[in-house]
């Protein structure tokens, strides 16, 4: 809001003489609103937290994943292992529907539990024989000394690249981890840096580039952030236990 954006909106004269009534009276100072753009930014986090409940509790949140366009790049977080199981499948099912490579970027430690989802995709071996899905390790671009690098990963992501127009595919689809080891050590800033090189990086390729970064959980001062780099972010909450 530093240009001054209530300038280039158009609202109706009646409409700003109620807001500037509305920031006078004690209701807006207990809300935190002294201004117009924070009543702006409250009606948007208001949106985005009923946009949020809803994508929690819709049970086709494959039909989102599955319609994502091209070179979109989005966030899923998960609570559960059908959660877990859910975003994966529909993610390599985009790939494969898109006739698109699948390039899974996910830490060694969580390897066993993406092959056990994996090996439940019809006829998953042949699309690991014929390179339709390939795991790259996440690991490769962090060093002991605790510097990280998204040299290892791009690199393997350029040669995916030329197999995909060796294969007349159309584009890679991306599922990546890679950002989580730096958001559960607390290294925010970090975690920020990696997506900014990342995401600019993909701005190269001839084919696009499609990524989904699962998460188990942003930090809430961490998601406004996130936003800068990601066409839509969906945390999904727990399940209500129903077996009581």
């Amino acid at each position: 809001m530093g240009r001054k954006d209530w300038y280039y909106i158009h609202l109706p004269k009646l409409l700003i003489k109620r807001l500037d009534q509305f920031l006078q009276i004690p209701r807006a100072k207990s809300m935190g609103m002294s201004s117009k753009p924070e009543i702006l930014r409250h009606l948007i986090n208001r949106f985005l937290e009923e946009e949020e409940a809803f994508y929690n509790k819709m049970n086709y949140v494959s039909d989102i994943i599955l319609e994502m366009k091209d070179s979109d790049h989005v966030v899923f977080t998960f609570n559960s292992e059908s959660q877990f199981s859910e975003i994966v499948n529909a993610a390599i099912r985009r790939g494969i529907d898109r006739d698109q490579i699948n390039v899974l970027i996910i830490h060694n430690k969580e390897h066993q539990k993406f092959i056990d989802v994996l090996d439940k995709i019809e006829n998953a071996n042949f699309l690991f024989n014929s390179q339709d899905i390939t795991i790259i390790s996440a690991d490769e671009g962090f060093y002991d000394d605790g510097s990280f690098s998204t040299i290892p990963s791009l690199n393997y992501i350029r040669d995916v690249m030329k197999l995909a127009k060796q294969k007349s595919k159309k584009g890679v689809n991306v599922l990546t981890t890679l950002s989580s080891k730096l958001i559960q050590l607390g290294r925010y800033e970090d975690a920020l840096k990696l997506k900014r090189e990342f995401d600019e990086a993909m701005t190269e390729f001839e084919l696009p580039v499609t990524t989904l970064c699962l998460y188990k959980e942003i930090p809430e001062n961490l998601e406004d952030r996130f936003s800068e780099y990601h066409d839509l972010i969906i945390q999904r909450k727990a399940l209500p236990d129903n077996s009581n």
